[in-house]
């Protein structure tokens, strides 16, 4: 069944392709470039759309100058990476835009010229006063069901420490305040701001106000007493301010809506991700809806629920006001075909020096518990001190536990081994998140690990984290 679907996605993905042409140009000078910097990179992060970032590059000529011919899908944010160094500006459809800067104050010493200059010039004045955070490593998380709020540690610090009257002064200020900016710079500036422009601004002013009391509400309704039902009155009359899918915070915060709004007052589906897609249908409309209902797709695939989620994927793309969103879910298909159950694993084979070598292919008949580990991981560790007890009854049942090392150093590696006295076949590999065998796993992040089945294949894996569940599953899949 899924490989009929996988060849009738491909042939409408091909059918429809059409090659994004250049619609705005971005160009300028970095004055004093010191040392080997030969390039510039542009990216414009369209996952939300494309499910995909586009990245460009430029050479750094002798005189500084560089250039970028940009596709643009909407009006947004764009980020420029130069010596590690990171800079943003907006840039929309039709946009000519000049950025001149120095080799070594690069994002702080932007200035612009060109059809973009005005609405570039406020925004820089705009983040002066209202900074945010560009460093991911940086930002405090919050889980809020299946949906993560992210807060720089600047809004956290004001959560944590100012009383509940006092926050949500400081928010309604703070939105005050940049709204009463963006009319008189837009009075002043005699309407030089572009309509796209401040579309987009206000949708950020507003929907930043939002997502922080969204997200305040979550944190600290038990920790300061607040009442929910009074609390939450503000999502009355967001629907009178106008969001623009382009704008980050509106979209984290239609996400964060939906996820608690499906919690707490719709019937409840097996797959939340389905249960939301059918929410979002009868709460929400047009692009709005076209996003949320792509972001659940996406989400399903990204968690293996494939074969579940194919009916709502094809109504997705047989809807012709979905077309701009077509993209993202036929990529998220295709990256949820690797690794999806009953598809083949990959064979992998590694030699490490004075070791036998170690090969998928030379275990079949036999199923496989594949484990990606790292002494420096303490989830790790813990996972593999709890599977002790069990690995070796079940090595007696034909299941062999691989145990493949990220560690960079092999004194590290083989010591946490003999300490603990982990059993199974392991193995090293230093590259890790780089390696081949992580690329063709995909494995982003540890502790990660499959069930394959004496056939090659990948097995289904425990829904709960439980040692008893997983013995139950790895000797099912043994008996089949």
């Amino acid at each position: 069944m899924i490989r009929l679907i996988h060849s009738l996605v491909l042939l409408l993905f091909i059918s429809g392709y059409v090659i994004a042409q250049p619609n705005a140009l971005v160009k300028g000078k970095i004055q004093g470039v010191v040392g080997d910097h030969p390039f510039i990179s542009l990216q414009v992060n369209q996952k939300y759309l494309t499910g995909s970032k586009n990245d460009y590059f430029s050479n750094i000529l002798e005189d500084g100058s560089f250039a970028f011919a940009v596709n643009m899908n909407e009006p947004q944010l764009i980020s420029l990476v130069y010596n590690q160094n990171r800079g943003y500006a907006y840039l929309e459809p039709g946009d000519t835009l000049v950025i001149n800067s120095t080799d070594n104050e690069f994002q702080y010493s932007f200035k612009f010229e060109g059809k973009s200059k005005a609405n570039n010039n406020y925004l820089r004045e705009y983040y002066k006063l209202n900074p945010t955070e560009s460093n991911a490593f940086k930002l405090v998380q919050y889980q809020q069901n299946q949906f993560w709020f992210t807060i720089s540690p600047l809004m956290d610090a004001k959560m944590r420490d100012l009383s509940t009257d006092e926050f949500l002064t400081y928010l309604a200020d703070r939105r005050q305040k940049a709204l009463s900016h963006l009319f008189s710079s837009a009075s002043n500036l005699s309407g030089e701001l572009s309509k796209g422009f401040t579309e987009y601004i206000t949708s950020e002013i507003n929907y930043d106000w939002a997502y922080h009391m969204m997200a305040y509400g979550h944190i600290y309704r038990k920790i300061k007493d607040i009442d929910s039902e009074q609390y939450y009155t503000f999502l009355d009359n967001m629907d009178a301010m106008k969001g623009k899918v382009g704008n980050q915070y509106y979209r984290q915060f239609l996400l964060a809506k939906l996820d608690r709004e499906y919690a707490i007052g719709a019937v409840k589906a097996s797959n939340p991700y389905m249960g939301k897609f059918n929410y979002a249908a009868k709460n929400s409309q047009g692009e709005e809806l076209a996003f949320l209902q792509s972001e659940m797709i996406t989400k399903a695939f990204s968690k293996k629920y494939i074969e579940e989620t194919i009916p709502l994927f094809e109504t997705f793309l047989n809807d012709a006001n979905n077309d701009n969103f077509g993209s993202k879910v036929v990529v998220a298909y295709e990256k949820s075909l690797v690794n999806a159950i009953g598809t083949q694993a990959s064979n992998f084979v590694i030699k490490n020096p004075g070791e036998p070598e170690v090969s998928l292919s030379s275990l079949n008949g036999k199923t496989v518990y594949l484990n990606f580990w790292a002494s420096w991981c303490r989830p790790c560790m813990k996972k593999m001190n709890e599977l002790k007890p069990i690995e070796a009854d079940l090595k007696s049942k034909d299941i062999e536990f691989i145990h493949i090392s990220f560690d960079k150093n092999e004194a590290a590696w083989k010591k946490a081994i003999n300490t603990n006295g982990f059993k199974g076949t392991h193995v090293i590999v230093p590259d890790g998140v780089e390696s081949a065998i992580a690329k063709e796993y995909e494995i982003r992040s540890i502790p990660q690990y499959f069930i394959i089945d004496k056939n090659g294949k990948f097995a289904t894996k425990p829904t709960v984290n439980s040692v008893k569940e997983l013995q139950k599953i790895l000797e099912s899949t043994a008996q089949m």
